[in-house]
C-alpha cells in the first residue's frame, strides 16, 4: 500500500458548508453531475445545490458564517430561481463557485426556458453519499433529469455536426451517462418516467440505457416525445424563446469579442452586488508585484470580473506616444556613447536625474513630452479603474502613484513646480495633477510587498543599490487614506506563501 497515493481530502470550506446545512436542518441535495462530486469537493468544478425555498432564510445565515459571498449574474446569463455565491478555502486559497437552485430551471443554452416542478420529489428522494457526507439526488431521478436537460439543449447545429462526424455534445456527458446508467434499475425508472414524462418518452429513454451517450438524433426523438408532458412548464412561447436565445447568444459573443479584441470595459463574468473593490500592489523592483498581479487576476477571473491596471512608467504596457518618444530616446543615446551608462536601461528610473536634469534643450523637450504622455496614461487608467470598480468589478493595480515623495512612481518634476520657465512649470503641475487624480481613487486594500535589499538585488541585479535603498524607504513610509486597509507582506518568502496571504486579505474585503 505504500506505493498508492492517498486521495486528496475535501476542502475544509466545502465540508463546513455541507455540515452547517445539515446541522441547521436546511433541506438540500447536490442534484446534478454527481459523477464528479469528488472534484466538486476539491473545488475543481462548481457546486450545484438544490435548496428548499422555505429554508432560504436559514441558508443565508449559514453562508454569512462562512466565506461565501453573493455575486451578481449578468442579465444575459441569469435565470429565475438560480443564485450564485463564491467562496474561498482559507487553507489552500482555492476559489469556490456555488450555484444555488431554488427552482429546477433548465433547458436550452443561453435560455433555460423550462421550470420543472420536481424540486420536492428530488429533496424527498435524496440519498446520503457516505464517502463525502453530502446529500445527493437519487440516481433514477438524476438520470431522468440528465436525459431531459440533454434533449432540450440539442440544436440544429448539433445534428449537422453529428452528420459530419464531429462530437456535438459536451465531452463529460458520456462519462456521466455511463456512470448513472450503471446505478439505475429499469423497474424503478419506468414508473417514475411514466409519471413525469409519459410512457412514450420513457420507452425511448429505456432503449438508450444500453449504449453510450445518446446521439443528438436520438435526443431529438426523445425531446419530441417529452414535449406534451413538459409543454405546460415553458417559461416563454416558442417564438419568444427563440428570439430571446438568439439575442442572449449574440450579446455574449459581441461582449466577449469587445473585451478581448478592443479592450472595452464590458462585463462577461459576474459582478459584486455591493460594488466593486480596488486592490493596489506596491513594492520595489524584485518584490514580485507584476507576478502577483498576474496570478491574482487569473485566480479571481474564474468567478468574478477582474481588471488589472498598470500605473507605473517602466516595463509595463505603455501608450503609443510614449512608445514613440522612448524609441527616439534610444536612438539619441546610441549617437552619444558617453550617455550610455546613464541611460542603459530601456526605461530608466523616474526618480534619478534622468528626468528634469536639463542637460540639453533637446533632452528637456523630450522630457516635457514624455511627462505629458505619462500624465495622459495615468488619467486614462484612473478613469478606467474607477469606472470598473463602480460597475462592480474587482480592480487590481500594479503600482500606485503617490504625490508626497519624488521617485518610485511619485512626481519626477517636483523641482520644476516653481521654475522660471512656464513650460516646465505647466508640465510639472500636469504631472502632479495626474498623480493626485490617481490618489483620489483610494484603493480598498493596499498591499505593501516587503523585501530585504539583498533579496531585491538577487532578483534584480541591475538595480543600483543606492536607488534601491531609497525606494525601500519610500515604500515603508507610504501613507494611505484612512479608509484604505493596508497590509504588509513579507515577500522574501516563497511565492506560494505570499500569494495565499494576499488572497486571504483580498477575500476579506469583497
Amino acid at each position: 500500500m505504500s506505493g498508492l497515493r492517498a486521495a486528496p481530502t475535501s476542502l475544509s470550506e466545502v465540508v463546513s458548508l455541507f455540515r452547517a446545512l445539515r446541522a441547521c436542518g436546511v433541506r438540500y441535495c447536490h442534484w446534478k453531475s454527481n459523477q464528479h462530486l469528488r472534484a466538486s469537493m476539491l473545488g475543481k468544478t462548481d457546486l450545484d445545490v438544490l435548496v428548499a425555498r422555505e429554508d432560504a432564510q436559514q441558508l443565508s445565515g449559514v453562508l454569512s458564517g462562512l466565506s461565501f459571498k453573493r455575486v451578481h449574474t449578468l442579465a444575459r446569463r441569469g435565470y429565475p430561481g438560480i443564485d450564485s455565491y463564491v467562496g474561498m478555502d482559507a487553507e489552500t486559497g482555492t476559489v469556490l463557485h456555488l450555484h444555488l437552485h431554488y427552482r429546477l430551471t433548465l433547458g436550452e443554452p443561453d435560455l433555460k426556458g423550462y421550470r420543472l416542478p420536481w424540486e420536492q420529489r428530488l429533496l424527498a428522494t435524496r440519498v446520503l453519499n457516505e464517502e463525502e457526507d453530502v446529500f445527493v439526488s437519487d440516481p433514477h431521478l438524476e438520470l431522468l433529469l440528465l436525459a431531459v436537460r440533454a434533449a432540450l439543449k440539442v440544436r440544429t447545429r448539433d445534428r449537422l455536426l453529428e452528420r459530419v462526424g464531429r462530437p456535438a455534445l459536451r465531452p463529460g456527458m458520456g462519462r456521466e451517462w455511463d456512470w448513472l446508467a450503471r446505478r439505475v434499475d429499469a423497474a424503478v425508472l419506468r414508473p417514475l418516467g411514466d409519471e413525469l414524462i409519459g410512457p412514450r418518452a420513457t420507452n425511448i429513454l429505456l432503449t438508450m440505457l444500453d449504449g453510450d451517450a445518446p446521439a443528438p438524433s436520438r435526443l431529438v426523438t426523445f425531446a419530441r416525445a417529452i414535449v406534451p408532458a413538459l409543454d405546460e412548464y415553458r417559461l416563454y412561447s416558442s417564438a419568444g424563446a427563440r428570439l430571446r436565445r438568439w439575442s442572449r447568444e449574440l450579446q455574449r459573443v459581441v461582449a466577449g469579442r469587445a473585451q478581448r479584441r478592443l479592450g472595452l470595459l464590458v462585463s462577461t463574468r459576474r459582478l459584486l452586488p455591493t460594488g466593486g473593490v480596488m486592490i493596489a500592489i506596491v513594492g520595489v523592483d524584485g518584490s514580485g508585484k507584476s507576478t502577483l498581479v498576474r496570478e491574482l487576476t487569473t485566480w479571481l477571473s474564474q468567478v468574478i470580473e477582474v481588471r488589472s491596471i498598470y500605473f507605473g512608467t517602466g516595463q509595463g504596457p505603455i501608450s503609443l506616444p510614449r512608445r514613440v518618444l522612448e524609441s527616439f530616446a534610444r536612438l539619441a543615446r546610441r549617437r552619444k556613447p558617453r550617455l550610455a551608462s546613464a541611460g542603459a536601461r530601456r526605461n530608466p528610473p523616474t526618480d534619478t536625474p534622468w528626468r528634469g536634469g536639463g542637460s540639453s534643450s533637446l533632452r528637456t523637450m523630450g522630457e516635457l513630452l514624455w511627462i505629458w504622455s505619462v500624465a495622459r496614461e495615468r488619467e486614462s487608467r484612473a478613469t478606467r479603474a474607477h469606472r470598473a470598480r463602480d460597475r462592480g468589478m474587482v480592480v487590481i493595480t500594479d503600482r500606485f502613484p503617490q504625490s508626497r515623495t519624488a521617485g518610485n512612481d511619485g512626481p519626477c518634476l517636483r523641482h520644476w513646480l516653481n521654475d522660471p520657465s512656464w513650460a516646465r512649470r505647466m508640465t510639472a503641475r500636469r504631472e502632479l495633477a495626474a498623480i493626485e487624480g490617481v490618489e483620489r481613487l483610494r484603493p480598498d486594500l493596499l498591499v505593501r510587498l516587503r523585501v530585504t535589499p539583498e533579496i531585491a538585488l538577487l532578483r534584480k541585479p541591475e538595480t543600483q543599490p543606492a536607488l534601491l535603498e531609497r525606494k525601500l524607504r519610500i515604500i515603508s513610509e507610504l501613507e494611505a487614506h484612512p479608509a484604505t486597509q493596508v497590509i504588509d507582506v513579507d515577500a522574501t518568502r516563497p511565492f506560494a506563501e505570499v500569494f495565499l496571504d494576499v488572497r486571504r486579505a483580498l477575500w476579506s474585503i469583497l
